[in-house]
Formats: structure tokens, C-alpha cells, sequence
């Protein structure tokens, strides 16, 4: 811990660090005037200024050099050393950022060895603060939104530009692409990241108790209300108050939470006062909220005031091969269990569907942790394990078929070729197991069988495995 003396006296600097000698790891540096003591602030932790650094009555060049450090965006706690107990001259000194004061004349080891202590204390416990603010900063800020594509790239710009605003932000994106991540990033990343982050999804609960959930209410303010209860609005005091999937919430809620957009104001359930709302709200949704303002679900008052800024959260398909390989490393990573995926499971997982998303291939990385026999995963323990799951969504299927009937024709009969290519690849994506891959494509081996040799699919192109 490096310490500043600065006191136009050598006595009164040569006793203070004859009091703090027996304070272990404590460097003393020592100044005489503010300008020796500005010189001197590199590296300091505490700082111990005398008011006056002259014999001249008006001097107050301690308070000069507490108002230069403020000035120059250091933050060093500091302790004035006085002669005098002048009112004024110790409440300016505390408005410039001094946290205690001493006496010249009651200068002793029982008084200045514990405020010394006490600043080491609350030092080690900033330096604690910081890891774990890190941590926090990799955990949910702006490098925890993983991924290298061009999509995220631009989620990523977006939040930096508006984590330090405070207006109103609308997260879209499907379910379990992480909205919510991006929301904790852009709370983490701003000027709030010291208060609370509160979320509330809109959808899972029901109306009639989302209006007392989200702003309070007051004790007998209803049947069973009995306690004042306070709301997700007021929980979040000057922090962040997400509201997850708010295309859900019921149109008489929608009203009021418009009003407290606007008046910066909210009243608890059964209250007669309003209270401040000193929070910032972030909105978040997987719905087409203008949509709904069509069909009238959705308030397009509340939709304006919420559309100041859009952040699209690209979906899984959207992010591409890159992104998906850098989340897979980075769930299997977290895992105490080491996991190694094959280049052929790593294929067979970027062409399966993820309609949950980022969520839903997290919590698959998961499930391979806790039931995979061994730590090597390739295609069959997939086709085991998550395999049932591998079933594309109506919309998808949509999309292949319309694909399939507008490519050009090669002359050869549109159906037998998709039926060579799926039988093909799904020996491919299992190894050249034909179990595994009649158990891909829903049908028995012997189904699979008949199937290849109508197609005139030769042996050996089905690698040695005995399909009778």
C-alpha cells in the first residue's frame, strides 16, 4: 500500500510515518507542497494532506491539490491532517472527496494506525470488486455475446453505443437465441452495472397478477394482500428492468406501463403516491410486435416508445458455421467433464435444426456431459442421445420442398434423387453405420434395404455392412 504525506512540516511527516512503521507493506512517499504532491500520485492508494500547506492563515493548498486529483478523474481517498477543526474548511474537504480527518494535536499510533488499516481493508476488498467484476464482464457483458459473424459483429456495436443512453431498447430475436444476454450485456456495459438487473417474463405469469408483480402494491390493496409488497420496477432502483417477451402483456397492463415511460413515474397497486422510476427499461421479444399492433393485441403508442432502438439477435441458422463451432467449444468448455467432439458430430450437429436455438445447444452439450458413456462424441452417441430431438420443423421442411421443386431439372426424376442424396448422407453423418442410419432417417434396417436396392445402390457403396 503506497501512501502520500503531504505537509509543509518535516515534523509532522516524520511523525506520521514513525506511527505507521510497524504497519507492514506500507510504502511512505512524502510531499511538502501541493505541487510536490501532484508530482508524486503515481501509484498512491491514500493520501494524508494537511489543509493549510503554508504558514500563511489564508493558504488552503491541501484543498487545491484534493480539488486537482478530482479534476484529473483519479480516485484516491484521502484523510486531512489539521490544525484546526474549522467547520467549513473540513466539509469542503469532504465535498472534494476526503473520507476522514485527524487532528494534529491527537496525532497517535491508536488513532492513525486504524484508518490506515481500515483503507488497506476496503483496498483489498476493491481489488476482490474488480475480479469479480470481471468475472461479471465475461460472464455478461459485451465478450460474453460469443461469435464472429457479421450478425454479431453488429449486436456487439450496438450495445457499445447504447449501454451509456438511457433510452429505451427493443431486443428481437427468436427463443433461446439470447435476448437476454444482450440486454445483461448493455446493463453491464453502461454507467448502471453497479445496480440491480431485474427481468420479468411477461408471459409466464398471469395477468391479473403481473400489474401487482410489476409495480407493487400496498397492504390490504386486495384479497390476500397482507403486507406492502414492492414491485420489479422499484426492485431495480436505478439499475435495469428487462421485460421478457413483452408482445404477452395483457393491453389494460400495457396502458400503465406506458404512462411510467412517460412520466418517469409509477403507482403501486392500492397506493395514493406516485414513486420515481430511476431505472432503465430494456424490452425483449420473439414476436412481430408490429404485427400485433395490426391486429390490435398491441398498443402502437407503447410500440413507438419502446422502438427508440432495435437490436435483432440472429438465430442459430443465422449465425453460421463459425459461430456455431465457437459456442460449441465454449459450453463444452465450461463443463468440469472434458468432452471431444468428432469433425463428422461437429457436422452432424451445424445440420441439425436448433428451434430453441443457442439455449437448446447449450443444454444438449449438457445432457452429452451427464449420459455419454466416454468423452469422445461421435455421430452414434448423438443419433443415442440427442437423436430424437433431430426432427425438422414444419417451416423447414416447407422451405427444403420448395427448394427441391424449383431446381432446375436434370433430367433424371426429382424424388429418386432426394431419396439417393438423404439415403447417402445419412450413411455419411453415422459413420457407414446402416443402423444408425435407418434409426436417422425412421425406419427399419430391412425398410432401408428395400430401398437401396430399388434405387440400384450398390454394395459398395454401402460399405460391407450385411443390410438382410
Amino acid at each position: 500500500m503506497r501512501i502520500l504525506i503531504v505537509d509543509d512540516h518535516r515534523h509532522v511527516r516524520s511523525t506520521i510515518r514513525r506511527l505507521l512503521r510497524r504497519v507492514e507493506g506500507v510504502e511512505i512517499v512524502e510531499a511538502a507542497s501541493a505541487a510536490e504532491g501532484l508530482a508524486a500520485l503515481e501509484g498512491v492508494d491514500l493520501m494524508l494532506v494537511d489543509v493549510r500547506l503554508s504558514d500563511d492563515p489564508r493558504d488552503r493548498g491541501g484543498l487545491d491539490l484534493l480539488r486537482e486529483v478530482q479534476r484529473s478523474g483519479r480516485r484516491i481517498p484521502a484523510v486531512m491532517v489539521s490544525a484546526s477543526s474549522a467547520t467549513a474548511d473540513l466539509r469542503e474537504a469532504m465535498q472534494l472527496g476526503a473520507r476522514d480527518y485527524i487532528l494534529k494535536d491527537e496525532l497517535c499510533e491508536e488513532l492513525v494506525v486504524p484508518i490506515v488499516e481500515s483503507f488497506r481493508e476496503r483496498l483489498a476488498l476493491d481489488g476482490e470488486v474488480q475480479k469479480l467484476r470481471a468475472r461479471v464482464d465475461g460472464e455478461w457483458g459485451i465478450s460474453a455475446l460469443l461469435g464472429s459473424s457479421p450478425a454479431m459483429e453488429r449486436v456487439r456495436k450496438t450495445v457499445a453505443r447504447v449501454a451509456a443512453a438511457d433510452a429505451p431498447v427493443l431486443i428481437l430475436g427468436e427463443t433461446g437465441s439470447g435476448k437476454e444476454m444482450v440486454a445483461r450485456a448493455i446493463h453491464q456495459a453502461g454507467p448502471r452495472r453497479d445496480e440491480p438487473f431485474v427481468a420479468i417474463n411477461c408471459t409466464a405469469i398471469p395477468g391479473t397478477l403481473l400489474e401487482s408483480l410489476l409495480f407493487g402494491h400496498e397492504k390490504g390493496a386486495f384479497t390476500g394482500a397482507d403486507r406492502r409488497r414492492r414491485g420489479r420496477i422499484a426492485a431495480a432502483e436505478a439499475g435495469t428492468l428487462l421485460l421478457d417477451e413483452i408482445g404477452d402483456l395483457p393491453l389494460e397492463v400495457q396502458g400503465k406501463l406506458l404512462r411510467v415511460l412517460e412520466d418517469r413515474k409509477f403507482l403501486p397497486v392500492g397506493a395514493e403516491e406516485e414513486l420515481p422510476l430511476r431505472g432503465r427499461v430494456i424490452a425483449a421479444t420473439n414476436a412481430d410486435l408490429q404485427k400485433r399492433v395490426q391486429q390490435g393485441t398491441f398498443r402502437s403508442d407503447l410500440f413507438y416508445r419502446l422502438d427508440v432502438v432495435t437490436i435483432h439477435v440472429p438465430s442459430l441458422a443465422e449465425r453460421g458455421p463459425t459461430d456455431f463451432l465457437e459456442l460449441l467449444t465454449s459450453f463444452a468448455d465450461e463443463l468440469p467433464r472434458r468432452l471431444r467432439f468428432t469433425e463428422r458430430a461437429v457436422a452432424w450437429l451445424q445440420r441439425r435444426p436448433w428451434p430453441g436455438n443457442v439455449r437448446e445447444l447449450k443444454n444438449v452439450i449438457r445432457r452429452l456431459s451427464i449420459m455419454a458413456e466416454g468423452d469422445e462424441i461421435d455421430v452414434p452417441v448423438l443419433e443415442e442421445l440427442v437423436g430424437a430431438s433431430n426432427v425438422s420443423p414444419p417451416q423447414a421442411i416447407d422451405a427444403l420442398v420448395d427448394a427441391i421443386l424449383a431446381a432446375p431439372d436434370a433430367g433424371a426424376s426429382k424424388y429418386r434423387e432426394v431419396e439417393r442424396a438423404l439415403l447417402r448422407r445419412a450413411l455419411d453423418q453415422t459413420g457407414g453405420n446402416h443402423s444408425a442410419a435407418a434409426r436417422l432417417l425412421g425406419m427399419d434396417r430391412k425398410a432401408m434395404a428395400r430401398r437401396w436396392e430399388r434405387l440400384d445402390l450398390g454394395l459398395d457403396e454401402r460399405d460391407d455392412d450385411d443390410l438382410h
